[in-house]
């Protein structure tokens, strides 16, 4: 897909825009310092208040982490237990490491959702010429909702508890999961207990996640004006949102390759913008990404 856009758009003047970035691009690069570390004190508070983790070190297990997460085709789940491994250099039990992780996932999945939805609404007065996609747009939404409400109900009952008990009424369970039963059970009281205890952390850690999510629109809009093309903070909110879902949707792809860059061009198109400077927005953040990793 990739080899195809780059045969089907004009990768001349997606050159010249790379040039009239000049000084600019690496203040491109920015942005995303200030969202990560958004991320790692909302990761952060995952922990509770017993264990004191010095935050440069959650800075670059997290970094460490979502490299690996952007490169496997694990629904961004493959860096989890890579950080909780990495914890354990510092006397972090692996389960607790875990849990964290898992709880910082989950509460980003929620934030991401609540920014979604707003980026959505924003988005409608500029996707009016196509209201094809707005229902399929809406159905998403629901779609996910429904499995994060699911998931959030299952981290305050004991999600793989509740797993397991539905497999062995079914006489299904895998001898692998069965073999890791004490574990997960364990796993689940951890995380359970620390929703119970600490109900105000998970409430700042979902707020600091979603203005993770919000931040990220500095990097939209530094492309821009990079490039001498003017967007208003709302209409770049809209981007930025949308432009998450089209990475999400590409879970089972490392590094979405193809999928998140085809969906960038096609987003910046029905917001009115040239193919060219979808595929020039798309490359741009490439090398962020490329960066971290």
């Amino acid at each position: 897909l990739l080899v195809v856009l780059a045969t089907q758009i004009d990768l001349v003047k997606v050159k010249t825009y790379l040039a009239d970035m000049g000084w600019a691009f690496p203040l491109i690069f920015l942005p995303y310092i200030v969202v990560y570390c958004c991320d790692t004190l909302g990761w952060r508070l995952a922990f509770g208040s017993s264990v004191s983790i010095p935050f440069f070190t959650l800075f670059l297990t997290r970094v460490g982490g979502e490299a690996v997460n952007n490169l496997t085709p694990f629904a961004y789940l493959g860096g989890e237990p890579v950080k909780a491994h990495l914890l354990t250099r510092f006397q972090i039990p692996i389960i607790q490491g875990m849990a964290a992780s898992i709880i910082a996932k989950m509460l980003i999945s929620i934030s991401q959702f609540i920014f979604v939805i707003l980026g959505g609404v924003l988005a409608l007065s500029y996707l009016v010429i196509r209201p094809d996609l707005l229902w399929p747009l809406i159905l998403l939404v629901i779609v996910v909702g429904v499995l994060l409400a699911g998931l959030s109900y299952g981290l305050r009952v004991g999600l793989f508890t509740t797993l397991i008990r539905a497999l062995d009424h079914w006489n299904i369970t895998p001898s692998r999961l069965e073999r890791w039963r004490a574990q997960l059970q364990q796993l689940d009281e951890t995380i359970v207990g620390f929703a119970r205890r600490y109900p105000s952390y998970l409430c700042l850690s979902l707020g600091l996640h979603f203005l993770g999510w919000a931040l990220g629109t500095l990097e939209v809009l530094a492309i821009f004006y990079a490039v001498g093309i003017p967007i208003s903070v709302r209409e770049a909110l809209a981007i930025e949102a949308l432009a998450s879902v089209v990475k999400a949707a590409a879970f089972f792809i490392p590094g979405s390759l193809g999928v998140q860059d085809g969906g960038n061009v096609l987003l910046l198109t029905l917001f009115g913008y040239p193919s060219s400077f979808g595929l020039t927005f798309s490359l741009v953040r490439r090398l962020r990404e490329l960066l971290w990793i």
